[in-house]
C-alpha cells in the first residue's frame, strides 16, 4: 500500500458520520472537499478501530504538549 500513489483533497467540512449499530460494521464519513463532488469514507469495523486509535494518541500528544508549554 505504501507504493500506491495519492490524491490529496482539502476537507472543507465534516458533511456526516455514519456510525453503525452492529459493532461487526463500520462507519462512513462524508467530507465536503474542494470541487463539485463530496467524499464517502467507508471504513470496516477495524480499520474504524484503528482510525479511532490513532485519533486519541493524536489527541493525548496534543495535550501533553499544551500541558507543558
Amino acid at each position: 500500500m505504501a507504493n500506491k500513489p495519492s490524491t490529496q483533497a482539502r476537507v472543507l467540512d465534516v458533511v456526516d458520520v455514519t456510525i453503525s449499530r452492529d459493532a461487526a460494521e463500520g462507519a462512513i464519513i462524508k467530507l465536503s472537499i474542494d470541487g463539485s463532488t463530496d467524499v464517502e469514507l467507508v471504513f470496516d469495523a477495524l480499520t474504524l478501530a484503528r482510525l479511532q486509535a490513532i485519533l486519541a494518541e493524536a489527541d493525548r500528544i496534543q495535550a501533553e504538549e499544551q500541558r507543558t508549554q
